[in-house]
């Protein structure tokens, strides 16, 4: 055999091995599919405008809303573990998802600081290939106002972490601000629980770093300690209280799917809501074990979500997801009074 041809073969293998390591990066396994059967005949089940159905004078805190978990990490580098959604924001959004979770960096690779969105390490890209475009802060801000101009009945309740060793809280703020002001009328920044009338055409905006440049523009506070622990708590949630109001936290991402659920079933079953109180209940875990799989989880929590039976006209706050569907978000905001 010539060494021309050995050498074809050589590179024929690499690159079939580069191919194979790189959709191992990139694209995670098995799709999550329901069997729970959701009623769509009712008025409010049309996920882009079901808010519409909720009276002007109830607050957020009041109502049950859906949400996702690491909201962009859908085309991420090591999909395995770090791949939490299947859809993009737009889709998030039309499915009925009302509470976003954003992690941004600044991308040192842009001259002009732009925020992009990250899975801790883990850039979180616009397609499924290494070489896709990054998903930036202003992307993300676009589709929110494409939706809330089609959807005005809607507000979407966004909730920014820093996820940025390199760079100062005061940096990124500054690029926030500045997308936040060049768009002020999307946005909500108080720093109190507002009424759903308040804030309909609006995002609502959180965040969970401290407001370093006196800004007074950081929105809601919600800045909570770090549940990381893999042993259950005999109290999975944590109490949070700020001037204006109170935060209930169920986010053991560290847990079994077996304490998850119990986690998540504790805190449906105890938590608190009224005008001044928010529970906010994650069903995300990258379990407890030392390599994550957050859809293998969610295949079983949100199957175990939807069978568990929630009551109408109760208000259960935010329930956080993993790799969300309409289905899932229907069985969510159906417990509201409409």
């Amino acid at each position: 055999m010539d060494k021309g041809r050995i050498f074809r073969i050589i590179c024929g293998v690499m690159i079939a091995i580069i191919v194979v390591i790189l959709i191992a990066i990139f694209v995670s396994d098995d799709n999550n599919v329901s069997n729970v059967a959701i009623d769509t005949t009712l008025p409010y089940a049309d996920t882009t405008e079901w808010m519409g159905h909720i009276n002007d004078d109830v607050y957020l805190s009041q109502i049950t809303i859906p949400g996702t978990h690491n909201s962009c990490a859908r085309n991420v580098m090591l999909g395995y573990v770090m791949r939490c959604q299947d859809t993009d924001i737009s889709t998030q959004l039309e499915d009925g998802y009302r509470y976003l979770d954003l992690r941004v960096a600044i991308d040192d690779k842009k001259s002009d600081g732009k925020l992009k969105l990250v899975h801790k390490f883990a850039n979180c890209h616009k397609a499924g290939n290494l070489f896709s475009e990054y998903i930036y802060f202003e992307d993300v801000a676009n589709d929110l106002y494409d939706f809330l101009q089609q959807h005005p009945t809607e507000t979407v309740i966004v909730n920014i972490k820093i996820e940025d060793d390199n760079h100062s809280t005061s940096d990124i703020q500054k690029e926030l601000l500045a997308e936040i002001k060049a768009n002020k009328d999307y946005w909500y920044t108080e720093d109190e629980i507002p009424t759903l009338g308040d804030v309909r055409g609006r995002a609502v905006l959180a965040t969970r770093f401290n407001d370093e440049m006196a800004s007074g523009t950081t929105g809601i506070n919600m800045i909570w300690a770090e549940q990381d622990n893999r042993v259950a708590a005999d109290i999975p949630y944590e109490l949070y209280v700020f001037d204006n109001y109170r935060l209930w936290v169920q986010d053991r991402y560290k847990y079994s799917v077996e304490d998850k659920y119990e986690a998540v079933v504790d805190g449906l079953e105890n938590c608190e809501a009224d005008e001044n109180t928010w529970f906010f209940n994650f069903t995300s875990t990258s379990g407890d074990g030392k390599v994550g799989h957050p859809r293998g989880y969610a295949k079983s929590l949100n199957e175990l979500l939807l069978n568990y039976e929630l009551k109408p006209e109760t208000s259960y706050g935010v329930i956080i997801v993993d790799f969300g569907d309409k289905t899932l978000a229907r069985h969510i905001y159906y417990t509201n009074v409409f």
